[in-house]
């Protein structure tokens, strides 16, 4: 026991400085997981957006497609209403004829 009294006032640095050491490692590790853990968590928003994204440009791609076949379907019954004569012209010319 005496021993040990004599060598721990020349061994009280080295006892701390390796204290210190598995402090340093421990701490170091703790922050390597938290770096982990939000590198995880912002790959997750990128995901998120990018999904949110793909849903916006799927939706303007169903209304652009929705806008063309309107057009189609207006220009279409342009034509239609183009060829059936003029109802107003088609009663005049009924009652010019009696």
């Amino acid at each position: 026991m005496t021993a040990l009294l004599e060598i721990l006032p020349k061994a009280w640095p080295f006892i701390l400085c390796a204290g210190g050491i598995l402090f340093g490692l421990f701490r170091h590790q703790q922050a390597k997981t938290a770096i982990a853990k939000a590198d995880q968590k912002s790959a997750e928003a990128d995901a998120r957006a990018a999904q949110n994204d793909a849903a916006l440009a799927k939706a303007n791609e169903t209304a652009a497609q929705t806008g063309a076949d309107n057009a189609k379907v207006r220009r279409d019954e342009d034509v239609t209403a183009g060829a059936l004569p003029d109802a107003n012209r088609v009663l005049h010319d009924e009652w010019g004829k009696n």
